[in-house]
């Protein structure tokens, strides 16, 4: 059919093609035909930034995509404050590696806590009595010296001692304060006496590169809130957890599974860039016929058989294929027209010798 088509248009070649070789004749039927197909001249492949786990998606094969659509997302780990607080001290911005903190600082990230004071206290001068001689972690407990009046929480017990957050009052370093059962501070009700420490920053350490970061210095925190993020160690300084496309194109094969643990450089899919197409056909050895690289030469589509298009030749193959004892070669030809899509059959014509 390809062949009786090309008889048919054989004025309209002549007068469209002023570029065409010098030897082809007016009559098309000595022109061979090629089968082709539009083709992408130009891929993007897209990788895992790191290790790690890939979130749910829905991409597939022949989807279209525009520059900068999100096709791929890591697993990020959540790092969330360890007590009440504000932050004390930060050591890293975005992008930067909580390794690097790590080995400088010995830390991250530090929060002093909201009850900042503390007391070791023991049972050593409590009544004497089974009900005073223990307590109950979460336990609340009453205490004061003077005038000053306190309220805490027994946090931990071992033995005879046990420790204290204290809740309400303000007291001294190294100040010794009887502790009671209950508000009204009967003797009766002594669970002995602690002494009163400065508990000490709460650390927070972590591993891998801070992809996001939630809270600044200075910044009141709850506990279970959301301090940053992280990607694994192995991510470059600066690495998302986004995987995006960075051209308008199709999606050519998707090479990962939605919850699928990847590697850093793993290949996730590859994209056909739709602003370079080409027409690549198989030329038989016997209709290449001198053919080189910048010849032009007619192209139709075979969704639009009546519009004769030129094709420049960019590259040949050096190295054939052989089917059915003739040896083909594969001949890439760039066309200048916007009604290009991806996988449209195309028919290149050859002047024969």
């Amino acid at each position: 059919m390809k062949r009786v088509f090309s008889i048919l248009i054989c004025a309209v070649l002549l007068a469209s093609l002023p570029a065409a070789p010098a030897s082809a004749e007016t009559d098309l039927s000595a022109y061979s035909i090629s089968n082709g197909t539009v083709q992408a001249s130009r891929f993007e492949d897209l990788t895992a930034p790191c290790s790690g786990t890939l979130l749910p998606f829905d991409w597939s094969a022949g989807d279209t995509v525009e520059a900068g659509d999100v096709l791929f997302q890591m697993m990020t780990t959540r790092v969330t404050a360890p007590v009440n607080g504000s932050v004390s001290a930060l050591f890293v911005e975005e992008g930067d590696s909580a390794d690097a903190a790590m080995a400088t600082y010995g830390t991250v990230l530090a929060i002093e806590p909201e009850y900042i004071s503390r007391m070791h206290a023991s049972y050593l001068t409590a009544y004497e009595n089974q009900d005073c001689l223990h307590v109950h972690v979460g336990q609340p407990l009453w205490f004061k010296f003077g005038s000053e009046e306190g309220t805490g929480i027994v946090i931990s017990t071992a033995d005879e001692y046990y420790e204290v957050e204290i809740h309400t009052g303000d007291y001294n370093i190294g100040r010794k304060i009887g502790l009671y059962k209950d508000e009204d501070y009967s003797y009766d009700c002594r669970v002995g006496e602690g002494i009163v420490y400065r508990r000490d920053d709460v650390t927070v350490p972590a591993s891998g590169v801070v992809t996001a970061l939630k809270v600044g210095r200075g910044e009141t925190v709850k506990k279970g809130d959301t301090l940053f993020e992280l990607l694994g160690p192995d991510a470059d300084l600066g690495a998302v957890p986004e995987v995006s496309s960075p051209a308008a194109g199709v999606i050519s094969a998707v090479a990962a599974a939605s919850g699928q643990q990847v590697w850093k450089g793993q290949l996730l899919a590859r994209i056909s860039r739709t602003d370079s197409l080409e027409i690549v056909a198989d030329v038989d050895e016997m209709d290449l016929n001198g053919l080189k690289v910048g010849d032009r030469v007619p192209v139709t589509l075979d969704t639009k058989e009546n519009e004769i298009l030129t094709g420049t030749v960019t590259e040949i193959s050096g190295l054939g294929v052989t089917r059915q004892n003739a040896a083909y070669y594969t001949v890439h030809l760039s066309v200048d027209a916007d009604s290009l899509m991806l996988g449209q059959s195309a028919s290149v014509y050859l002047p024969k010798a």
